[in-house]
C-alpha cells in the first residue's frame, strides 16, 4: 500500500515538472483568479463597512399634525421608539424647533411671525439592518398610518448612491471572477490533457499489468491539486505584499488583521485545490475515457 502511494505521488510530481510550461501557466492563472476573488471579496466588505460608518447616524424625521397636542405627540413618539427598526430617537418640542430655526436662518421665528407655528417633530436613528431603501419605504408607510403623523422624511439620495455603487461592484467583480475561474479550470484541464497524452505508453503498460482506473487516474488528479496549491501560494504571497504596501503607504487595513489573513490563506488554499481538482477531473473524465475506448477498438 505504501509503495502504491509513493508511486502515485512520484508520478504526480513527475508529470507536473514534465509539462512545466503549461503547468506554470495554469498556476499563474489560478493565482490571478484567487487574487482577484480575494480582493473583490474584501473590497466589497470594506465598502459595506464604510457605508455602515457613513450611515450609522442616518436619521428619519417625523412631523406631527399641527393640531396634535404635546401629550399625544409624546405618546406617538414613544410608540415609534418602541419599534424594532428604530435604534433611538429625540423628541423635538416647539422650543427646540424654534432654536433649530434660529440656527439655520439666524432669526427668531416668533419675532418674524409673532408666534411659533412649527409642529412637534422627532428624529429617529434607524437600526443597522434597516438602513436600505426597501426597509425605509416600509417603515415610512407604517409611520404614516399613525393618526398623529403628518410627514415622514428621509434622505433617499445617499442610500440610492450607495446601493447603486454596491450593485455595480458586485456585478463587475462577479463577471471578472467567474471569467478568470473558468479560464483557470480550462487551462488546468488542457495541461492535464497534455500530461495524459505524454504518458500514453505508461498508461497502456499499467492497464496491461492490471492497474485499476482509479490507480491510473489519481496521479493526474493530484497534478491538478498541485497546480491549484502552487497558484494559491502565488496569490497568498502577492496579497501579503499588497497588504504591507497599503499599510505602509496608504491606510491601515482594519479588516485584514492577523486572524483574517489566516482565513485568507485557508480560503485561497481551499479554492486552489477545488479549481485544480475540477480542471484535472474534467480532463481525466473526458480524455482517459476516450483513450481507453480508442485502445480497446485498436485491439479488437
Amino acid at each position: 500500500m505504501l509503495s502504491k502511494i509513493k508511486f502515485i505521488i512520484a508520478e504526480s510530481f513527475r508529470g507536473f515538472f514534465y509539462a512545466w510550461t503549461p503547468a506554470l501557466l495554469s498556476c499563474i492563472t489560478i493565482g490571478i483568479s484567487l487574487f482577484v476573488i480575494t480582493i473583490s471579496f474584501f473590497s466589497y466588505f470594506l465598502f459595506i463597512t464604510y457605508t455602515d460608518t457613513v450611515t450609522k447616524d442616518y436619521e428619519l424625521n417625523v412631523f406631527f399634525n399641527e393640531s396634535t397636542s404635546l401629550e399625544n405627540a409624546e405618546k406617538s413618539f414613544n410608540e415609534i421608539l418602541s419599534l424594532p427598526s428604530i435604534k433611538n430617537g429625540e423628541f423635538i418640542n416647539k422650543k427646540k424647533s424654534a432654536k433649530k430655526f434660529k440656527t439655520y436662518f439666524s432669526s427668531n421665528i416668533e419675532d418674524l411671525l409673532g408666534e411659533n407655528p412649527l409642529p412637534y417633530s422627532a428624529e429617529f436613528n434607524i437600526s443597522q439592518n434597516n438602513r436600505n431603501l426597501d426597509s425605509l419605504l416600509i417603515i415610512s408607510e407604517n409611520l404614516k398610518k399613525i393618526n398623529t403623523v403628518d410627514i415622514v422624511k428621509y434622505d433617499q439620495e445617499i442610500l440610492i448612491r450607495f446601493e447603486n455603487i454596491i450593485n455595480k461592484l458586485m456585478t463587475t467583480f462577479s463577471i471578472i471572477g467567474i471569467a478568470i475561474v473558468v479560464i483557470s479550470i480550462i487551462l488546468v484541464s488542457n495541461t492535464t490533457r497534455l500530461m495524459i497524452h505524454s504518458k500514453k505508453e505508461s498508461i497502456n503498460i499499467l492497464s496491461l499489468l492490471g492497474a485499476t482506473n482509479l490507480f491510473i487516474r489519481v496521479p493526474f488528479l493530484i497534478e491538478g491539486i498541485i497546480q491549484g496549491l502552487f497558484g494559491a501560494s502565488m496569490s497568498i504571497v502577492s496579497l501579503y505584499f499588497l497588504k504591507i504596501l497599503l499599510e505602509y503607504i496608504f491606510v491601515p487595513l482594519v479588516l485584514v488583521n492577523d486572524y483574517n489573513f489566516q482565513l485568507i490563506i485557508l480560503l485561497n488554499l481551499g479554492l486552489g485545490v477545488i479549481f485544480g481538482l475540477i480542471g484535472s477531473k474534467r480532463a481525466v473524465s473526458k480524455y482517459l475515457s476516450w483513450w481507453s475506448k480508442y485502445e480497446y477498438k485498436k485491439k479488437y
